[in-house]
């Protein structure tokens, strides 16, 4: 198998796959040497060595293998699809695990799925994935909803995908809208250099009747890049009742209360430790349940060409990306 991008998540990939089951070949592609130097530490670190799998670095694609498993895409959304188009061309992949945000224009989502053929391909919005919100979605019969998404300066262009695609799947709803009228005109420097981010409100309609809102606040110093804050409250209406979800992207001590009182602790499980299980199933055949390329390509359209056409307004219209990751 191939990890492509060695950083900060690349590496977490890596760190989980130690805990496989299956005997692995791992190869970490990355042209930076100071990102392949910190992967392999962290491989160290977990104790990768001492396990049965094999791993090497490399800093380019055509030094990896002609048959690929499982492709591992953990680059930043800028010229991601050139990096799978390059693999699909180097290699024949079995499939593919890509991270979000999936690209910065509706063309480059294109290339994507062109590049990934007829493969199997899943895109890493973890929410269908974690046991906490599976517990909370079982509990309550699936219809249309309300919800409103809120806190700090937490990353909204950058991380409104997952919360768009856990409705749909709470619900059985499709995305058809994402409005942003209520978007501040200043667009941020995030915190990834290189990046954008916005504040303001999302607003999000569903085919089934579905709507949200998602509201990010701005830095609160002027000085420091936006998207460095924590999500408050995810709170979701149900004919049937209501959750209000405290810290809904903790990874140490989420609270989901329900209207009747019920309380559910829990939290997003670190990348280093959902990696194993997610390769151990595709291995074995038995499926992945995070979100399928077609359905976040079609989610990914209708975010992407919204904010496109906002980013223009501050660009020019001649603007073809926007610059989110």
């Amino acid at each position: 198998m191939v990890i492509v991008g060695a950083g900060q998540l690349g590496s977490r990939y890596l760190q989980g796959l130690a805990a496989c089951s299956h005997r692995l070949r791992i190869q970490v592609v990355d042209p930076a040497p100071k990102a392949l130097a910190t992967a392999a530490d962290r491989w160290t670190t977990v104790g990768g060595t001492g396990t049965r799998h094999e791993v090497s670095f490399h800093q380019g694609i055509g030094e990896v293998s002609r048959q690929v498993e499982i492709a591992i895409v953990a680059t930043t959304a800028l010229r991601r699809s050139d990096v799978v188009e390059a693999i699909g061309a180097h290699a024949d992949v079995g499939s593919w695990i890509l991270e979000k945000v999936l690209a910065q224009s509706e063309d480059e989502l294109r290339r994507i799925v062109a590049a990934v053929g007829a493969s199997m391909a899943w895109v890493n919005t973890w929410g269908r994935s974690t046991p906490w919100y599976q517990q909370i979605r079982g509990s309550e019969a699936v219809g249309p909803i309300r919800f409103h998404l809120g806190g700090a300066s937490w990353g909204m262009a950058c991380n409104a995908i997952h919360f768009l695609d856990l409705m749909c799947w709470w619900t059985g709803e499709d995305l058809v809208e994402v409005n942003v009228a209520g978007l501040d005109d200043e667009w941020l420097i995030a915190k990834r250099p290189g990046f954008m981010e916005i504040s303001g409100d999302l607003f999000a309609r569903y085919s089934g009747g579905s709507t949200g809102v998602l509201r990010s606040g701005r830095p609160s110093d002027p000085g420091v890049s936006a998207g460095r804050d924590s999500l408050d409250v995810l709170d979701v209406e149900w004919s049937s009742g209501r959750w209000r979800i405290e810290r809904p992207t903790s990874e140490e001590d989420g609270l989901a209360i329900g209207a009747d009182g019920r309380r559910l602790p829990g939290r997003i499980e670190r990348q280093s430790e959902r990696s194993a299980a997610l390769i151990d199933g595709l291995l074995e055949g038995s499926g992945c349940s995070l979100t399928d390329l077609p359905t976040s390509v079609a989610q990914h359209g209708i975010l992407i060409r919204a904010l496109l056409a906002r980013w223009r307004e501050v660009s020019g219209p001649d603007a073809e990306c926007v610059p989110i990751t």
